[in-house]
């Protein structure tokens, strides 16, 4: 008979069984990316940004936790400038908007800052200062487009929309870009922003020498914080995500629950089965081969429940947050994520077969058939 053949029929002759264990292994990978998706793909969506431009400390408010309430000096831009090893600095104003239920990110540039050189005009041009103008990203173009709206709301304040352009980041491609004067006076916040991004020359992008700067800024006001753009992004990103460790522990007891689900499957199946194996053992088949039935016949039924599982996961965490008001957050899921769920998939069906394993493999043939 062959293995093979055999394998894959019998894990499929009890229906409603492989059918339940396959939905529940689903489930739990979907739950996984709906509950981490989020979070992994923010924190990727910043580093993309800070990374494409260089940025290697933020100025920002001293203890304070969110990245929308912070506020420090826009007069540090300049004393940062001055600071020996900065190359460039690049202040932002960050307000999030209410458009029709959903939250859109608003961002205040200095018209000439390099944050503009990390994106791409699809049409249009640079909103000009003083006159009410905003550029928005491709993704919040095309949702505008639909109601056949050219301008923006902030504050009561009408903004014309003068280009759309196009970035890697998802929090970006969702966003609105206006001139930083013209945002601090709509949300009366003049002189005031919510960080400032700074970019070192080549020579201090060592550890050492972006502590050595990151002290002398932070000397010239207690207010303030110098941090490493790498901690600034793990910091804020986690607040944004609200229950980070929360959506931790909810899927480690999913996938906890996946695999006692598939553990008890295989614990089934070996009983049902246990004739046949004993069979196997006595015909001289080695614990090894036995063994590697058990992992195939696990990891096939992890691997089915698996990608429909991605497959869900991905589609609904789309849909669940199109229906929120945290529309610009939608992830953009990497292969990497999806490789680590891919690998708890493969640790679950690990586990699940180790049970069965161990009883079939203590267990005596002879008595078995006898038995039988």
């Amino acid at each position: 008979m062959n293995i093979a053949y055999f394998l894959i029929k019998d894990i499929f002759r009890k229906k409603l069984r492989v059918f339940l264990t396959i939905c529940g292994v689903s489930i739990g990978v979907c739950v996984c990316i709906i509950m981490l998706g989020i979070g992994e793909s923010l924190k990727q969506s910043f580093k993309d940004v800070y990374g494409r431009n260089q940025i290697d400390l933020v100025i920002q408010e001293k203890e304070q936790l969110s990245i929308l309430l912070g506020r420090v000096s826009a007069n540090l831009t300049q004393t940062a400038k001055a600071t020996p090893g900065v190359e460039d600095t690049a202040a932002v104003l960050l307000y999030l908007n209410k458009m029709k239920g959903t939250a859109v990110p608003v961002f205040g540039w200095e018209n000439d800052s390099f944050l503009f050189d990390g994106i791409e005009f699809i049409r249009g041009r640079k909103p000009a200062v003083g006159k009410n103008e905003a550029i928005v990203g491709d993704a919040l173009a095309k949702s505008l487009q639909k109601d056949n709206e050219s301008q923006i709301k902030i504050k009561g304040e009408s903004f014309i929309i003068v280009g759309v352009f196009k970035s890697s980041s998802p929090f970006e491609q969702f966003a609105v870009v206006m001139p930083i004067g013209d945002l601090q006076k709509a949300i009366h916040e003049e002189g005031r922003v919510s960080f400032i991004n700074l970019k070192l020359k080549p020579l201090y992008r060592t550890s050492f020498a972006i502590e050595g700067v990151a002290k002398e800024i932070e000397l010239s006001s207690p207010l303030i914080a110098a941090v490493r753009s790498d901690a600034f992004i793990a910091e804020k990103s986690k607040f944004i995500v609200v229950g980070e460790k929360f959506s931790l522990l909810v899927s480690l007891i999913t996938v906890i629950a996946v695999a006692l689900g598939l553990a008890n499957t295989m614990v089934t199946s070996s009983f049902e089965k246990r004739k046949f194996l004993a069979i196997l053992l006595a015909l001289g088949w080695q614990k090894i081969e036995i063994a590697t039935l058990f992992m195939c016949e696990s990891f096939i039924v992890a691997f089915v429940g698996g990608i429909i599982g991605i497959i869900l996961g991905i589609k609904g965490t789309a849909f669940i947050f199109s229906m929120t008001s945290i529309s610009a957050f939608v992830p953009d899921l990497s292969l990497i994520f999806i490789l680590k769920i891919i690998g708890l998939i493969l640790g679950s069906a690990i586990f699940a077969a180790i049970i069965p394993t161990w009883i079939t493999l203590n267990s005596n043939p002879v008595e078995i058939i006898r038995g039988e």
